[in-house]
């Protein structure tokens, strides 16, 4: 009887009904309300699932909590307005994306929350979402974009040469990898090769500046035991110049893309030198 009673009760149309609700939902969302438009597009994924607006709801539900991020929500507590905070909407979206992680736009958002912590210097932060875009969704058209912001995220870990060398490194990894991999992005749904196309010059304007970084770390070196009069040990240094220059030259072998650094060009003239003596 009780089941009989529950199953009658479930058949009843809830207030407002489908249409109703969601013009509710669009109505927060024209207003800015975006905390209420966030609730209410997900209370009509749980009532209506089999919606023909269901996934549209689920997508303006990730859109309503990426705003309020970016906007941020003050709550009241005793009728005081507390600080607004980013929190509330990372959270909204973290746990849409968990919720609905295979819509095909899951992988947008992903990669929109990378750039939301990446325009506020969050580096961590945004590495874990472009790195997320890549794993879960490497055959999406943002796996480039995911790839080439982790690059740039690696690069703004970088403080000068004359700190340590892990963050360039890892982008000159990271930039390398766009490079070998561009045909087989390009073979992903638009607007990927566009992307890639657009994306190809400026990798390789960033790989030239971090080759020169890693040929200027070897010259300082080598210039310090030079200065010390130590010669033979300045020489290694000197040799690993040329060595990663030639490794360069076969990721950018176009002098336009690399040209001479005066690096390769002391370290020619100094080992010869030496070689005479």
């Amino acid at each position: 009887m009780i089941a009989l009673l529950l199953s009658a009760l479930q058949q009843i149309p809830q207030a407002g009904g489908e249409e109703a609700l969601w013009e509710r939902a669009r109505a927060r969302t024209a207003a800015g309300e975006h905390f209420d438009a966030y609730h209410a597009y997900r209370e009509f994924v749980l009532r209506y699932p089999q919606s023909p607006k269901a996934s549209e709801a689920k997508r303006q539900e990730m859109a309503s909590g990426l705003e309020l991020a970016k906007g941020g929500y003050a709550s009241s507590t005793l009728g005081l307005r507390l600080f607004a905070t980013s929190t509330t909407g990372v959270d909204f979206l973290r746990d849409s994306l968990r919720r609905y992680p295979r819509e095909d736009f899951a992988s947008d958002f992903t990669q929109k929350l990378g750039m939301f912590y990446y325009r506020r210097s969050e580096w961590d932060a945004a590495a874990l979402e472009f790195q997320t875009v890549l794993d879960q969704y490497a055959e999406s058209p943002e796996a480039v974009l995911a790839l080439y912001m982790l690059a740039l995220t690696a690069e703004q870990r970088f403080d000068g040469v004359e700190r340590d060398l892990k963050p360039v490194r890892e982008a000159r990894r990271l930039h390398e990898r766009f490079l070998e991999e561009a045909d087989k992005m390009r073979r992903l749904a638009d607007p990927a090769p566009r992307w890639v196309d657009e994306l190809v010059p400026a990798v390789k304007a960033r790989l030239a500046r971090i080759y020169g970084l890693l040929l200027e770390k070897h010259l300082r070196t080598a210039e310090y035991y030079d200065w010390k009069g130590l010669p033979r040990a300045s020489a290694v240094y000197y040799r690993t110049i040329l060595k990663d220059e030639a490794s360069f030259r076969r990721v950018l072998p176009d002098p336009r893309d690399f040209p001479l650094h005066e690096g390769a060009r002391k370290a020619r003239a100094r080992l010869a030198e030496e070689s005479g003596k």
